[in-house]
């Protein structure tokens, strides 16, 4: 008995002596594989919106793209920025342009070998490099996000402008210099080598090879894949902040602090979603300017045509899809559509109601313009704008013309639209033709009150008209002074 007794404390002591499993890390990965706009910004939001509410231990931004829009790189820079969670670039083969400014603005930077960063110049859709205006501000942008993460900015600047010169001084610094300052430092032999070249001739864009990015301390890792990466990082609490830091670095540094370990991680991927996919379609520059484009034409045949029918409900989706995936990208499009709409209002009230062409067809012109341009100029490029926004407007001109000369003669268009003209010279008439004329200067009696217009009769004629100066009683007579057209006016003849 005592025997059995004394196994069983020793069973509970085994167990309670047990190293108690604690649950693993969790990292969220974000991957950034297309070209960088709007619509992959809400994705990365999203992204980074989920791994806060998990709290997740840090967030991978894995990391291969050609660049692409500098304002959503802006945009998204600003957004990882604002996150507590530590944040780590994965450059899984190559960042350039935006995708280097993005790979710069999170805390760490690790590369897969034979990956490449940098050529972040601004450029324009033909490929050509960009005004002085451009090209320093973001040169500051990229200097000011090195600077926050501790890298060397003047790596950064020699990525986006190729006049500078990188080089590294005896000292063991690496700094971008002017031409005019290059060659001050070269004659006094303080140059110890030129990592990229600049001036106006055989200038060249600074594009770090892994290698290269460790080096020069850009990067702070190798890693062939995401688990290697994960084996690499701790995260520590410093001053109440979150940090990732590699294991090297933390045995280092001799810091007596919890740690939290990467290695084996769960890793949530934020997928794409269906929503981000239509947001990503709708706001690329072609698709948003087609739709534009087909949505305006589809709203003139309608104006063209009687009644209310395919065109204009296919112009109204077009034009909705439009603000719709704009609004969806965070671009505040809303007060865009409000101006359109508003703009149309007017343009209807000009049509229909006042004649002519004067202040309300300028006003709502002026609000269309207005409502385009500012869902261009806040999704796109300035010259991307210019030239997405000119292409809009010669298709939709093209497809109006196309619309007023060629459909009506397609049998398709003589299905869907009543062909019969009502007009007067083919016999059809708002009301009987009478010739009223024959009523000037007769006299009757007020069969109404005309307050001003009412009933009266002459002889055995029931007959509308309109009073001239005064209310006119009923019972009271009357006389007939103008007629025009249909409308006949008369006044009280006071006994």
């Amino acid at each position: 008995m005592i025997s059995a007794i004394r196994t069983w404390i020793l069973i509970l002591l085994g167990l309670v002596c047990l190293p108690i499993q604690a649950d693993s890390a969790q990292v969220y990965v974000i991957r950034i594989r297309s070209e960088i706009g709007n619509g992959l910004r809400v994705y990365i939001k999203h992204g980074i919106e989920g791994a806060e509410t998990a709290n997740a231990d840090a967030i991978i931004f894995d990391i291969d793209t050609p660049g692409g829009a500098v304002n959503a790189a802006k945009n998204i820079i600003d957004d990882i920025h604002q996150t507590a969670i530590p944040t780590i670039a994965y450059v899984n083969n190559e960042a350039i342009s935006a995708g280097a400014m993005i790979s710069l603005a999170c805390d760490q930077i690790v590369m897969r070998s034979g990956g490449t960063i940098g050529d972040s110049a601004p450029v324009s859709l033909q490929g050509k490099e960009a005004g002085e205006k451009i090209v320093s501000y973001v040169r500051g942008k990229i200097e000011a996000t090195a600077e926050r993460q501790g890298r060397n900015p003047h790596i950064a600047k020699a990525m986006v402008d190729k006049k500078l010169w990188l080089v590294e001084l005896e000292n063991g610094d690496i700094v971008s210099l002017r031409s005019d300052e290059y060659e001050k430092k070269r004659e006094t032999e303080e140059i110890v080598e030129v990592i990229a070249s600049g001036g106006e001739d055989e200038a060249e864009l600074l594009t770090l090879t892994t290698d290269g990015a460790i080096k020069y301390q850009l990067a702070e890792a190798v890693a062939e894949n995401l688990d290697d990466l994960l084996d690499l990082y701790l995260v520590v609490e410093v001053d109440g902040v979150r940090q990732a830091i590699t294991r090297g670095k933390f045995e280092a540094m001799d810091l007596d602090l919890e740690t939290v370990s990467l290695k084996n991680a769960d890793q949530q991927v934020v997928e794409l979603t269906l929503a981000d996919r239509v947001v990503i379609f709708l706001t690329s520059p072609i698709i948003a300017g087609l739709l534009l484009s087909l949505g305006t034409a589809g709203l003139f045949i309608e104006i063209r045509s009687p009644g209310f029918g395919v065109p204009g409900l296919l112009g109204l989706l077009c034009l909705s899809l439009f603000f719709g995936g704009h609004m969806l990208s965070h671009i505040e499009a809303q007060y865009a559509l409000m101006a359109f709409v508003f703009g149309v209002c007017l343009l209807l009230l000009e049509a229909f109601v006042i004649p002519g062409f004067g202040i309300a067809g300028i006003l709502g012109l002026g609000c269309i313009t207005f409502s385009i341009f500012f869902i261009f100029s806040q999704a796109y490029e300035t010259e991307q704008a210019i030239t997405t926004l000119s292409i809009s407007v010669l298709v939709t001109v093209g497809l109006c013309i196309v619309a007023v000369n060629l459909l009506p003669k397609t049998r398709t268009w003589h299905n869907f639209v009543l062909q019969t003209e009502m007009a007067s010279e083919s016999g059809f008439h708002s009301a009987a033709r009478e010739d009223f004329q024959q009523y000037l200067g007769q006299v009757g009696i007020a069969l109404t009150t005309l307050r001003p217009s009412g009933t009266i009769r002459i002889g055995e004629n029931r007959i509308d008209a309109v009073s001239v100066g005064d209310f006119i009683s009923s019972e009271a007579t009357i006389k007939v002074v103008q007629v025009e057209g249909p409308k006949v006016y008369v006044e009280e003849i006071l006994t």
